[in-house]
Parts: structure tokens; sequence; C-alpha cells
């Protein structure tokens, strides 16, 4: 187990989630009354906010950074910075009370940092990791849900992950015509990754190998192996390579560079 770093463990993870540091010692016997009930309420909070416990006998500079003086000791961090604190064993109600106060102030604040413009969120789309991208996608399409060009680029990146929720994201745009043309690919993907590929056939295999490529974003291994499937056995499962095939070139768009990079071969292995 890696030791405990405060930047990584309580800085980093703040930027992520609300962190309640716990100052405790083995001696001390309200820490040992409070320590059960912070724990059971991360439980039952199921990630929203992380618990860090900090010995202070293990961490004294720690300890002394933060002018501790007495214990059990409190601190909320959110960002970097120390939101509010308490000291002393107080019951469960009441630190139920004063968490929900903070947590659901700040989820306002974050609520509010939003920004109303989706096209500020698509400039970012190649400056920083995909993953945190797709949070602001999200992100904006729980504050405008009927953002259609927000609904479409969230759905076609959820499609790998999460097909079943990408589809109902798409079908809730009812008529619009980019929601249309598309759903049936959507649900071509989704086939794919919730498929029965536990046969032992080569076929099966290479099918499984192509969506395990999909879900570690290796586009060009995945299309490898499709085309693959169709050369030697195109009719495998209704047909769902070629489907799926269609389906990721018409995800990805005309211009992608896996789209112009084997389209044609595609092309000439299902004829």
């Amino acid at each position: 187990m890696a030791a405990f770093d405060f930047k990584r463990d309580v800085v980093d993870v703040s930027f992520q989630k609300p962190v309640l540091i716990d100052f405790w010692a083995d001696w001390c016997g309200p820490c040992k009354i409070l320590g059960p009930v912070l724990e059971d309420l991360e439980r039952e909070d199921k990630g929203k906010w992380a618990l860090v416990k900090i010995d202070t006998e293990a961490y004294p500079d720690i300890a002394s950074y933060f002018r501790i003086q007495s214990i059990p000791n409190c601190k909320l961090v959110h960002e970097g910075k120390i939101v509010d604190e308490f000291a002393g064993a107080l019951t469960r109600a009441q630190v139920r009370q004063w968490l929900d106060k903070h947590l659901s102030s700040l989820v306002v604040e974050e609520a509010e940092q939003i920004p109303d413009d989706f096209d500020v969120i698509l400039q970012t789309q190649d400056q920083i990791p995909d993953k945190e991208f797709m949070g602001r996608v999200e992100d904006f399409v729980k504050s405008q849900p009927d953002h259609e060009t927000a609904v479409l680029t969230l759905a076609r990146h959820m499609v790998f992950f999460k097909p079943q929720q990408a589809i109902q994201l798409i079908e809730r745009l009812g008529d619009h015509k980019g929601a249309q043309d598309l759903l049936p690919n959507l649900k071509s993907i989704g086939e794919l990754i919730e498929m029965d590929l536990e046969h032992e056939d080569a076929t099966s295999s290479a099918l499984s190998q192509a969506r395990t490529a999909l879900l570690e974003k290796d586009g060009q291994a995945a299309i490898d192996l499709i085309i693959e499937v169709l050369q030697k056995n195109r009719n495998y499962g209704d047909d769902i390579a070629r489907r799926a095939g269609i389906a990721l070139f018409n995800i990805w768009g005309p211009q992608h560079p896996l789209t112009k990079e084997n389209r044609k071969l595609f092309d000439m292995a299902i004829w």
C-alpha cells in the first residue's frame, strides 16, 4: 500500500469531490466514537465525498501545519481550500446536517460554473483528457437536456460504455433528424457491446477483441478485427460485423481519420 501523500490523497482528490479530513489518535476516546460515524456516512453517500483519516501521532507535521490543538478535529476541503471545520465528537445527526449543508451548497456552486455556451466545451475536446471532456458534456446536458448538439455528442461517446443510456438520451430528442439518423447506429454498437461472445470459436473471439478495443478507445484495432470477421464469417450474429462497422463510420463521421483510412477496405470486405 502506498504511503500517505497529502497532496495526492487530499488536495488532488478535492478537485474531484469534497474531502473530509478526520484528525484523530488511537488514545483519543471521542475519536473512537466519531470515527465509525464518519465512515458510515461516507458509505451511505456512495462517493459524493471522500473521508481521509490522519493520525496526529503518525503525522505530527501535518497536525502542526493545521494547528490542531484538540481532537477529534474535522476539516472539509474542496478544490484545495478548507470550506469549514468542526471539533469534538458530534452526534450522527449533527454531522449529517453539517455535511448536507455544505455538500448542497457546493453542488449549486458547481452547477453555476457550467458554461451556457456548448461551443466553449467543444473547444476543449483536443486539449483535455477524454474523461474530463465527457464529464463537462454530461454536466451541460444535465443543465440543458434539450440541447440537441450536446445530447448527440454525449450519446456518441457514451454508447461504447453505457449503450442503453446513450440510446435513451437520443430517444428523448424525438423526431429531430440528427437523432433519428444516429439512433440505428447506436443500437448496432449497443448490440455488439452487449452481445454474448463466450463461444469458443474464431469469429466470437475476434468480435470480443473488437469490443475490448472499442472500450479501450482503439478504433483502428476494432475496425481491423471487424474486417477480419467480414472476410471469414460475414453472416455471424445477424450480420453484426457489417452493421457495427457501418455504425462506427457513421458515428465518427466522414472526415474522421479512421473513416478516411478504413472505409474503402471495409466496403471491399462487404462486397
